[in-house]
């Protein structure tokens, strides 16, 4: 059976995280996605061309002679792509970008807003290309109002987000996640706007720009502090583990070196189930905890007591006992016990993938399961430039000599800048 969005063909211009990993679902589903770069502009996942810097995540911390190809967190985010080296700063490099255009569906990018537009490469120039082009820019703040122009990293959204405000202890400042969560957010939202805008040209034979900012598709996901400002004139805070209505809910201390489990009670129900285990019937009849208030007004209290049921048990064990008994309730992984995690591993979450530089890595599967077109790592993440010349000829139509043009040119190259023996670039335009 063929897979699901086989035929259509994508053009990545994003970097670093969220239109790279929406672009990697949709490669995994079929799609044949070109990552476009180049030796004065990689993604800046790869890290730093120097072997020396040390910037990135390498496979047993070696860098090797192209530490670039090497980089873990690029690799990851980049697996079912083709690989394409194009100076965007130089006319062939547009006029190249337009080729290839014309021969896709869709072009989607991350650059701040108006960089592209006058490197001449924005959706109107490429529209001329490709008339029913589907245009995505993950912009930071997106296409209009005041901050439009502005950049952001993850990190950054959780500020503007609002994200931040939220998180943290009770009655401390406000915190980062750590994770930079907004980037897988704005990934899979990311990943389902494209379909909807292909799907809708597929329908009307019309193009589209998808305007989508990523501060605001982060913002949707914490809708309930912006209600309760709206309608009530509170301004949430951070409240730690806490529940705003269930009770006890936390993360507590287990046997072992930095070992957690959380865990949140719903209803009466769970409550005297999670009793029964931590405390036997004594603490499941205990009037003082018998109602929702209750426990809401002793949480503290009822904290201790967890945390001295958890601190005898490895998390694994509690969160197994706690769930036999129906008590809602989960180990806090680390990156080496989510490898060995049977869950994961029955349902074939990890895949493993051979690097013709990094090596045989597991890696990440989808967050989501299709019966009839599953999906599937299609191919490694490419080398930088890996397959310039394959699909600029076979995709773009150009012609051996014109890509011994763009070579000579340095319009190609797929040695960065600041990597030992790269050759400089032509000068970038004003």
């Amino acid at each position: 059976m063929p897979a699901a969005l086989e035929g259509l063909r994508i053009v990545d211009l994003s970097q670093v995280w969220a239109g790279p990993l929406a672009l990697k679902l949709l490669g995994d589903l079929g799609a044949d996605v070109i990552k476009v770069e180049s030796g004065r502009r990689m993604d800046s996942a790869r890290g730093d061309p120097d072997p020396r810097a040390g910037t990135a995540i390498l496979p047993g911390g070696e860098p090797g002679p192209r530490p670039w190809n090497r980089a873990g967190h690029f690799n990851d985010r980049n697996r079912s792509k083709r690989g394409v080296c194009l100076d965007l700063t130089m006319p062939e490099g547009i006029a190249a970008l337009k080729r290839l255009a014309a021969a896709s569906d869709v072009v989607a990018e991350s650059y701040r807003f108006g960089v592209l537009e006058r490197l001449g490469a924005g959706y109107g120039a490429l529209r001329e290309a490709k008339p029913d082009l589907v245009y995505v820019s993950f912009s930071s703040q997106g296409a209009t109002g005041p901050e439009r122009a502005y950049g952001s990293y993850g990190a950054i959204l959780e500020q503007t987000a609002g994200i931040a405000a939220i998180t943290g202890y009770r009655g401390g400042p406000p915190r980062n996640s750590g994770a930079f969560f907004p980037d897988p957010v704005v990934a899979v939202l990311g990943a389902g706007a494209i379909l909807a805008a292909v799907r809708r040209r597929d329908r009307t034979g019309e193009g589209a720009f998808v305007d989508l900012s990523q501060r605001e598709a982060a913002t949707s996901i914490v809708p309930e502090p912006l209600l309760d400002y709206e309608m009530n004139g509170r301004v949430q805070g951070p409240r730690g583990n806490r529940h705003p209505v269930h009770a006890p809910q936390g993360v507590y201390p287990c046997a072992g070196e930095d070992a957690w489990l959380a865990l949140g009670v719903r209803s009466d129900a769970e409550w005297r189930a999670l009793a029964e285990t931590i405390g036997g019937s004594a603490l499941a009849a205990d009037a003082r905890f018998a109602t929702l208030l209750a426990r809401r007004a002793r949480h503290d209290e009822l904290d201790a007591r967890i945390a001295d049921w958890t601190r005898g048990r490895g998390a694994r064990e509690a969160m197994e006992t706690l769930q036999a008994a129906g008590v809602p309730a989960g180990m806090a992984h680390r990156g080496d016990t989510l490898l060995g995690d049977p869950q994961l591993a029955a349902r074939g979450f990890w895949e493993r993938v051979d690097h013709p530089e990094a090596g045989s890595i597991p890696h990440l599967g989808r967050p989501f399961r299709l019966s009839r077109t599953p999906g599937a790592t299609r191919r490694p993440a490419p080398l930088l430039g890996q397959h310039t010349r394959e699909v600029l000829g076979g995709v773009a139509g150009l012609s051996e000599e014109e890509l011994d043009a763009l070579d000579a040119l340095g319009v190609t190259r797929d040695v960065p800048d600041g990597a030992p023996g790269a050759r400089p670039g032509r000068p970038e335009r004003a």
